[in-house]
């Protein structure tokens, strides 16, 4: 338990700073949205998607595979070994990372919109950036530490959010007068120059961090083993290879979706241009961006659990690594659960509150309601490939992903030309994608560690909780927004009605029971197990 314990802190560590980043995003994008319309959030999405997989190919792995590798390296006392992996990730990135940046540069106007290239191409050396400061979150989430990489990523997006509210401001200037498609697409421009600025200060945060924490650590470690350069680069190789590639299809959903709408959008509906650009953004500026934020606590999760999991799964201690993922599942599906029905139950008020913009509320208010349930689904199978990596079954999640994904495209293609869905076909494809993953993932690792989901404590309890308070919280949001005509005060007021309701259920349920909520700082001193259940 002391050893779930701290993954746990690690965890919630990363979990409130990913929380914090992703509400740092959507608030921030509400007066984006003001200012480029929905309009320029759709070139920036154009842009940002290419860049995001470009980045997936080239670096965006290396923390998690870096992770996995120096875990591993000083789990067995070879410290050297684990010196020379960071530095042999450093040329990979310098070499992969910078070549990559160079190509999605020049290939911009020919892979992107002409109204998205300028962003796309201010978005390039941030590849390259990112690459670097992956490296350095790898090095210390190895060392059982997540508070560099908490603090590195919250200073990334306050940044991220300064700069690039204030640099559209300043470049729709010149075009405040035309307005349209130009001002739409300098914003975009603005927008991506603050994802850049984020990254470098976030680099440079965590430059600092790891040089205090070299003057600090030990240097009396001898190692009695040590690989050469050209056996750690194949390890690396080995590792971030498939990593890389799992990762890039299973994150490659929203850049196909975009070439499939656009694609299907024009050419079957016979939607213009404008238009076009404005429903995607809607759909990743508003509902992909709110559902992303619970998501967060799965990767962090993930991140933290794969240390351990993989330092108990090199020793062979299987019933270690099975009891780590039944609890880290369940803690998952606890938190995860009741905030995709809460945010299904509050959409309008949400969208209201975030996005004013009248004219596209009820769009967005659906896409978040209908979608919701991929909320649960992606934070699952974020976290089951967070686990099938650390006990070295790197390709399984890849040939999930690519199972999952043709019939992703298969399903998405059929919504978009028999029937008039629109932009809800890729919602509706995207929780059936990231569904699919989970099931798959489920499969392999019963088959592998022999492990059985506790079903009831891990998925039907916090459903059938989640279900009274969602009918709580809805019928105390329609009773205090009539009787005040508020609806901020009434979401508020029928959020901490929610909180409370499904707080009391929980415990009701769990109490008594070995489960991982009893490691939760708020519930340790109501839930106390009373029986072992064996893994």
């Amino acid at each position: 338990m002391n050893k779930f314990s701290s993954i746990v802190k690690q965890a919630s560590i990363l979990a409130v700073a990913g929380i914090l980043v992703r509400i740092i995003g959507v608030l921030y994008r509400s007066p984006l949205t003001a200012l480029i319309g929905d309009e320029g959030i759709g070139y920036y999405s154009t842009a940002y998607n290419i860049y995001a997989l470009v980045l997936l190919i080239s670096s965006y792995s290396i923390p998690t595979a870096i992770s996995k590798l120096i875990s591993e390296k000083l789990a067995l006392g070879q410290y050297n070994n684990a010196h020379k992996i960071l530095k042999c990730a450093f040329i990979y990135i310098i070499g992969i990372g910078g070549s990559a940046a160079i190509l999605a540069f020049i290939l911009a106007p020919y892979i992107v919109d002409e109204h998205a290239v300028l962003s796309l191409r201010i978005l390039c050396p941030t590849i390259f950036l990112s690459g670097l400061l992956g490296v350095f979150r790898g090095y210390f989430q190895a060392h059982q530490t997540t508070v560099q990489t908490s603090v590195s990523q919250i200073i990334e997006q306050i940044f991220n959010a300064i700069v690039s509210v204030g640099a559209a401001y300043l470049f729709i200037q010149p075009y405040k007068a035309i307005g349209g498609t130009q001002l739409a697409a300098h914003g975009a421009a603005g927008s991506a120059l603050g994802t850049g600025a984020g990254v470098l200060i976030g680099l440079v945060y965590m430059v600092i961090a790891f040089l205090r924490k070299k003057e600090t650590e030990q240097s009396d470690h001898i190692s009695y083993y040590e690989d050469d350069y050209k056996a750690i680069f194949q390890m690396i190789l080995k590792i971030v290879t498939p990593i890389i590639i799992a990762t890039c299809v299973y994150n490659v959903i929203s850049t196909v979706d975009m070439y499939l709408y656009y694609f299907f959008a024009k050419t079957i509906h016979h939607i213009d241009s404008v238009t076009m650009h404005k429903m995607f953004g809607i759909y990743s500026g508003k509902y992909i961006v709110l559902t992303n934020v619970p998501v967060a606590l799965a990767s962090a999760m993930s991140t933290a659990s794969i240390p351990a999991i993989s330092t108990s799964w090199a020793r062979a201690d299987h019933k270690d690594t099975r009891s780590s993922i039944q609890r880290g599942i369940e803690l998952t599906m606890v938190l995860l659960i009741p905030m995709a029905v809460g945010m299904a139950v509050l959409a309008k008020p949400i969208m209201t509150l975030l996005f004013p913009q009248k004219e596209t509320i009820a769009i967005a208010t659906n896409l978040l309601i209908f979608g919701s349930p991929a909320i649960v689904f992606y934070g699952l199978s974020t976290l089951t490939n967070g686990i099938l990596q650390a006990i070295g079954e790197v390709n399984i999640p890849l040939k999930n992903a690519i199972i999952a994904l043709i019939g992703h495209i298969i399903l998405v293609l059929i919504l978009m030309i028999i029937t008039p869905l629109d932009i809800f076909a890729l919602v509706i494809g995207n929780v059936i994608y990231a569904l699919t993953v989970c099931i798959l993932n489920a499969v392999h690792l019963r088959k592998i560690l022999h492990y059985k989901e506790r079903f009831r404590s891990t998925y039907l309890l916090p459903l059938a909780a989640s279900f009274l308070m969602g009918v709580c919280v809805k019928l105390s949001y329609i009773l205090i927004n009539h009787l005040l005509h508020q609806y901020i005060i009434a979401m508020g007021l029928s959020t901490c009605i929610g909180i409370v309701v499904y707080f009391v259920i929980i415990v009701y349920f769990y109490n008594g029971k070995d489960t991982a909520l009893g490691t939760l700082p708020v519930l340790n001193k109501f839930i106390t197990p009373k029986r072992k259940v064996q893994l």
